[in-house]
């Protein structure tokens, strides 16, 4: 009499499945949402990509945020600079790459004028540091281990990947960011830099 190889598989993971429904033996809950106090300023460095529709745009990404103040450089692939965006107290800033400098409260409106991208700045300097935008509703889900890895915000949905520790800070290293269908953001960190502590 021949015994079939998935016999003893199938077996086992009836017994497992048995043994589950057991006092004792439920599988652990899902890790709840912990998140760290968000770092109030960060240098970064990466590259990022923006999709909407037919059109697309990839390059470099450098941020500076801190002291009331923010930089933020994107620039082609080959290094060339396409943007500047500079912002304060009293506004935003953006010197594109023929050296036109455009000005106004809104930092997401201004690129979207001046670039034609859809970038939603406003958001992402909480995100990128795997928070959500202070103010605003979201609903979020934890990662297998407690850390934020889907969140709904603005109209947005970003998912969370590549966390490392920034001295005691966990810091997300990749962001998708999508809106509807036709709209993607992707960031990914190459860098970080916290006042006071390393890379």
């Amino acid at each position: 009499m021949r015994l079939s190889r998935r016999g003893p598989l199938a077996v086992l993971a009836l017994l497992v499945a048995g043994c589950a429904q057991l006092p004792g033996f439920e599988p652990a809950p899902p890790a709840p949402l912990v998140l760290s106090s968000a770092p109030g300023a960060f240098r970064l460095e990466g590259r990022v990509s923006v999709k909407a529709g037919e059109e697309s745009f990839s390059g470099g990404l450098a941020w500076r945020r801190g002291g009331g103040t923010e930089e933020l450089l994107l620039n082609t692939p080959l290094g060339q600079g396409v943007a500047e965006l500079r912002g304060d107290s009293e506004g935003v800033t953006l010197t594109d790459a023929k050296g036109q400098t455009y000005r106004a409260p809104d930092a997401d409106a201004l690129v979207r004028q001046a670039l034609g991208l859809e970038l939603p700045l406003r958001g992402l300097a909480s995100w990128v540091v795997g928070h959500p935008r202070p103010g605003a509703a979201f609903r979020a889900e934890p990662d297998e281990v407690g850390r934020l890895g889907v969140l709904e915000q603005d109209e947005w949905r970003i998912e969370f990947s590549r966390y490392s520790l920034q001295g005691k800070t966990m810091l997300p290293g990749k962001l998708i960011a999508r809106r509807g269908e036709a709209l993607e953001v992707r960031v990914v960190v190459d860098y970080w830099e916290l006042p006071g502590v390393g890379p």
